[in-house]
């Protein structure tokens, strides 16, 4: 288990919601776990220093269900709370009531597991036409962290490589609308090397630290993509591989992450450089 910094606190409102949600689903017996900007503000900035950014005022919760009515059951549950209240245009979106009405803030539920259809995938009722993908949602629970949000108050966190598999596929889903997810995965790769990592770099993982000459920005993103590999299934790591080998893909991919790396001499090749250092530890394990 690891710990938000005491200095670095979670904003109470975000507890406030989790705490929520939380309750509820050990109420009803289901599994979840943070994820989205949330996962990587918690883990990023809150636990290991590391700035983000970019500011995030939602919580994505991805919950493993089997059926709609259970979903259905989360929802109702959440909403007989008094403290919750549904969208009526988007079935997974949902607010907290900080005080009033007025003062709402937004989380949104991402159902994965037995409710998915192949190619991972979920449909969303009742006419099934928001299809959303959800690969990668199964191996980033099990991989997540166990964090101590605040005393004694511990959440599922998607892990930093089960959280980059999920920006990737976030990114090819709706990238040509919002590059966000893009920035997030710059991000990671930017920020891997100094959260946490350093033990292994300069201990078990020396031989990688020395194949990039001891350059930190370098191993830094070949190790997540080592450690990436390492948690998601081969059909997974099949759609990744694809993706980041896809020419047109890889090109708006570096377009969309240089925002990330605007502070070096060139953003593009910076980019380029990070892509392709994660690309060569996920693929490590296949050699």
């Amino acid at each position: 288990m690891i710990s938000v910094a005491p200095e670095r606190p979670v904003a109470p409102i975000a507890l406030d919601v989790l705490t929520v949600v939380d309750r509820v689903a050990r109420s009803l017996g289901f599994d979840y776990f943070v994820t989205g900007a949330m996962a990587r503000d918690i883990l990023l900035y809150h636990v290991f220093g590391l700035e983000t950014g970019r500011a995030t005022r939602d919580i994505d919760l991805a919950v493993a269900i089997d059926s709609w009515r259970e979903f259905d059951a989360i929802k109702t549950r959440l909403i007989e709370t008094g403290a919750v209240i549904a969208d009526a245009n988007r079935p997974h979106r949902l607010f907290y009531l900080a005080s009033s009405e007025a003062n709402r803030y937004p989380f949104d539920l991402l159902p994965f597991g037995g409710i998915e259809r192949p190619p991972s995938q979920i449909a969303w009722p009742p006419d099934l036409s928001i299809v959303m993908n959800v690969a990668g949602y199964r191996e980033a629970y099990a991989a997540a962290e166990q964090v101590e949000l605040r005393p004694r108050f511990v959440v599922r966190v998607a892990s930093l490589p089960g959280l980059a598999v999920l920006k990737l596929f976030a990114w090819d889903d709706r990238g040509l609308e919002d590059p966000r997810d893009a920035l997030d995965f710059g991000v990671l790769l930017h920020s891997y090397g100094d959260a946490g990592t350093e033990d292994r770099l300069f201990g078990e993982e020396m031989p990688l630290l020395e194949a990039v000459d001891y350059n930190i920005d370098l191993a830094g993103p070949r190790l997540l993509g080592k450690d990436a590999a390492r948690i998601i299934s081969p059909s997974t790591r099949a759609q990744v591989v694809a993706l980041l080998d896809d020419p047109r893909r890889h090109d708006r991919l570096v377009r969309d992450m240089a925002k990330v790396f605007r502070a070096a001499e060139d953003p593009i090749v910076k980019a380029e450089v990070a892509i392709a250092q994660f690309r060569t530890g996920f693929s490590g394990d296949l050699i």
